[in-house]
């Protein structure tokens, strides 16, 4: 068996013939799911991984097995395991409308301000160079969800909108509408 580090997060393992037989591994039959093929492969896969000094505890192991002249290659990549997990500061819900560029922001704005929709808590935010409109109400009126459905999408989900309220540029925190909407008419 030969070990050889190719990269930092790469380890190219060789099984010889001998080896093969050793470990009573058979490459037409190796499966994972095989208890004693996944015993034996991690059994090398650590012994590799300390030998050439790669840590693999906490991080994703993607190994790959060629069949070659008599030899198994196996060859191991070790990625870290990085999930971005979200935690919502506050449970209450939220809505929140994608509204696009400018011109369809600022038209839905006047369209609401010249209805004289009645929605106090609401806020706009600008990230990634396109517009938001989030109301801190569960819904909101027919009228209201009519005229934003005309010039944007709803945003189910409530992680996407706490991701807005984090990194997004906060253009008018209080009452948007009516803030934002003296000024268009």
């Amino acid at each position: 068996m030969t070990i050889d580090k190719l990269t930092d997060n790469r380890v190219l393992i060789v099984l010889c013939k001998q080896d093969m037989s050793d470990f009573s591994l058979d490459y037409s039959k190796m499966k994972f799911d095989d208890n004693h093929t996944r015993r034996i492969l991690m059994r090398i896969l650590r012994l590799a991984c300390v030998k050439e000094g790669i840590e693999i505890n906490g991080k994703s192991v993607m190994l790959e097995a060629i069949n070659f002249d008599e030899e198994c290659y196996l060859l191991v990549t070790i990625n870290s395991k990085k999930q971005k997990k979200y935690r919502l500061k506050s449970s209450r819900s939220s809505l929140c409308y994608h509204l696009g560029n400018s011109g369809n922001f600022l038209d839905a704005i006047e369209q609401l301000y010249r209805q004289n929709v009645c929605c106090n808590h609401n806020s706009a935010y600008m990230y990634n160079d396109e517009y938001y409109l989030i109301f801190d109400y569960p819904s909101i009126p027919q009228k209201l969800r009519r005229v934003l459905s005309e010039y944007g999408n709803r945003y189910k989900s409530s992680i996407a909108t706490a991701i807005i309220k984090e990194n997004g540029k906060q253009l008018c925190r209080h009452n948007a509408i009516a803030q934002i909407g003296k000024y268009l008419i």
